[in-house]
């Protein structure tokens, strides 16, 4: 069967709504049972007398009849000039020796009571917390001793407050039956609105200090606002003492109850399913509302005569919008859930339930309700400030719930990155080892090409020079062998400057020491070798590779013409400074007038070319060279 989309959206939201009320009722029923005696007394009326501040009547011949409003209790005018109202409830006892208990389903501000002219309950405030409105249940045991058989009396004086003398409903019956239906209402009109407005309040300021999406945030406003006001409601229900103006008391009620219409139509209209009112409608709202319900309380406050009427006729207006408002918000609920939002099926669903609640305690103000399992059952709770619990436990379950949803998505997101970074790691490795190869074969050629040139420069050049003296017969075997050590030599050096791309300068000045030391000693000459060189220093092959063709030119100028009998080779590298390198001899020192050959011209270019300097001092007690080099880069320097 094919449905089109707005009649499947009808009969999804449809179901869903059903199902909230399947859960609803039971609820209801379940707890007016258990809140509410059986022996409810039903009478139509009760009769009252107007008492004085000290509790004197003021007609003694007079009495007044209180009349019975639906389930709400009974209500007379305000005598003018009463204090209290002294209430008379006769009654029959066919048992006087069975225990007896009286049950008021509201407390009010019961003074005093006597049975029989007996006091059963003195002078003395006994409720944990009394407000102007809405106060926990009483019970009193009935003294046996003053319990008789047939006709007993009731009376109980009761301060007036407001603008007519109410009584609550009541009962006289079973002890035990009324005591455990004392406890229930107890608990569900004092006990539960306490724990509400906490536990509410405690879901507000959860919800302030979370930094919540964009997207989120007017949902999450409209949740804050609708805790708020209900736990606002309940307060002024509830806690508000009657010590404070009428009025005032009234109007906070009607602001914050009023306030709970709009903070659920806030929430629909964000939660994306349907707009029915403009969010300019609803912001305006915010504001003309509190001011239209003072008007009827200031109309009130200057005319007396009209304050019971206007307040009734503005009570049950806004009792109209809540419940308008409410019942609006859950159907608008109904379709967001019903059009693939299932994911929030859990809040929807309980706020759905409590504003069920909302329009329950209001229409009830205005109509007698009855349970929808028992028409015998009326329902008398008032269910707004119970409902404070389990709509603040529900809305911090929710946050849990997405804050339990927030960290999976998380750590699926952290799973993934991590994947994705393994896998990049993976490419980037496999990327560094071509790179690492290409390379390493670009430092090979680079390598070869600076040994090619090395030994072009240096050996080719001299066995060049040595082949064409040869040819040319000019060169003896003294001067061939000279010139086969010099382009060994030569080697050597090129050997040991690759050695220090691994090794480092001062290793490098080491294996020069190590090679020439046999040498020079073997000429009778002492070699003294000092090598304080920073091991980290590496200048690199080919710089390394001047330097050691300066020391090997130096060592080598020493030793053929010095006349020395101590050559001696300091190295140093200072914090802050060059790497400076001194060869010293005792000799003769250089004749006068001696003009530099290609020996010392070669090792002054070398030095220029390393971006250093070398210094040359001679005298009779020998001849100093001294070679500063910078320590460069070594990227730079090759």
């Amino acid at each position: 069967m094919n449905l089109s989309p707005r009649l499947r959206t009808a009969l999804l939201a449809g179901l869903f709504l059903l199902f909230s009320q399947m859960l609803f009722w039971p609820m209801v029923d379940f707890a007016e049972r258990i809140a509410r005696p059986a022996e409810i007394d039903q009478r139509s009326a009760i009769t009252l007398k107007a008492l004085d501040e000290d509790r004197r009547v003021i007609a003694p011949g007079e009495t007044f009849t209180a009349q019975r409003q639906k389930q709400q209790g009974y209500y007379a005018p305000l005598v003018p000039g009463a204090a209290y109202a002294r209430f008379v409830i006769p009654f029959d006892v066919t048992d006087p020796h069975a225990p007896l208990g009286f049950y008021m389903s509201l407390r009010d501000d019961v003074a005093e009571i006597r049975l029989n002219g007996m006091i059963a309950q003195p002078d003395v405030t006994v409720s944990r917390q009394q407000g102007s409105l809405n106060v926990g249940p009483h019970f009193v045991p009935l003294p046996p001793a003053a319990l008789r058989k047939g006709a007993n009396t009731l009376e109980l004086d009761v301060r007036s407050t407001g603008t007519v003398n109410d009584f609550p409903t009541f009962a006289i019956g079973d002890a035990d039956a009324l005591a455990g239906a004392h406890r229930w209402r107890t608990f569900m009109l004092l006990d539960l609105p306490l724990a509400g407005i906490a536990i509410q309040l405690f879901t507000v300021l959860l919800c302030a200090v979370v930094i919540w999406p964009r997207e989120d945030r007017p949902r999450i406003n409209a949740i804050m606002l609708l805790l708020g006001l209900s736990a606002a409601s309940t307060a002024v229900l509830s806690y508000i003492p009657p010590s404070w103006p009428f009025a005032i008391t009234i109007w906070l009620y009607l602001v914050s109850s009023a306030g709970i219409g709009l903070s659920a139509m806030h929430y629909a209209q964000s939660d994306g399913a349907v707009r029915v009112l403009p969010p300019r409608v609803l912001r305006w709202a915010w504001l003309v509302l509190p001011l239209l319900l003072a008007l009827p309380m200031l109309w009130a406050h200057f005319d007396p005569a009209s304050a019971p009427r206007l307040v009734g006729s503005t009570l049950q207006a806004s009792f109209w919008f809540v419940s308008a408002m409410c019942a609006l918000a859950s159907i608008l609920l109904a379709i967001a859930a019903a059009r693939g939002g299932w994911a929030w099926w859990f809040e929807r669903l309980v706020l759905i339930v409590s504003f069920s609640f909302f329009i329950l305690d209001r229409l009830g103000s205005i109509f007698e309700l009855h349970s929808l399992f028992d028409r015998s059952l009326p329902l008398t709770l008032p269910w707004s400030p119970i409902v404070g619990v389990p709509l603040g436990l529900s809305m911090i379950l929710s946050l849990a719930r997405q804050a339990s949803e927030a960290r999976h998505t998380v750590v699926q997101s952290n799973a993934i990155l991590a994947a994705e970074l393994v896998e990049q790691t993976a490419k980037l490795e496999r990327s560094y080892d071509a790179q690492k190869q290409m390379l390493q074969r670009e430092v090979m050629l680079v390598e070869r090409q600076r040994i090619v040139r090395d030994m072009h420069d240096g050996i080719g050049g001299q066995l060049l020079g040595l082949m064409m003296q040869v040819r040319s017969g000019g060169a003896s075997p003294v001067e061939v062998e000279q010139g086969l050590q010099a382009s060994i030599a030569d080697l050597r050096l090129i050997v040991d400057s690759m050695d220090s791309a691994e090794e480092g300068l001062a290793e490098t000045l080491r294996s020069f020491e190590h090679r020439v030391r046999g040498q020079i000693e073997a000429a009778g000459i002492a070699l003294d070798f000092v090598a304080e060189v920073d091991e980290t220093i590496d200048l690199g092959p080919r710089p390394t590779l001047q330097v050691l063709r300066i020391l090997q030119e130096a060592v080598t100028n020493a030793l053929r013409h010095s006349g020395a009998q101590r050559i001696a080779v300091e190295s140093a590298s200072p914090v802050e400074g060059p790497i400076r390198i001194t060869i010293r001899d005792n000799g003769t020192g250089l004749p006068e007038g001696y003009r530099r050959g290609r020996g010392l011209t070669s090792m002054e270019t070398r030095a220029r070319n390393l971006g250093g300097a070398l210094a040359i001092h001679s005298g009779p007690e020998g001849t100093r060279l001294t070679l500063e080099v910078p320590v460069i880069d070594t990227d730079d320097a090759n």
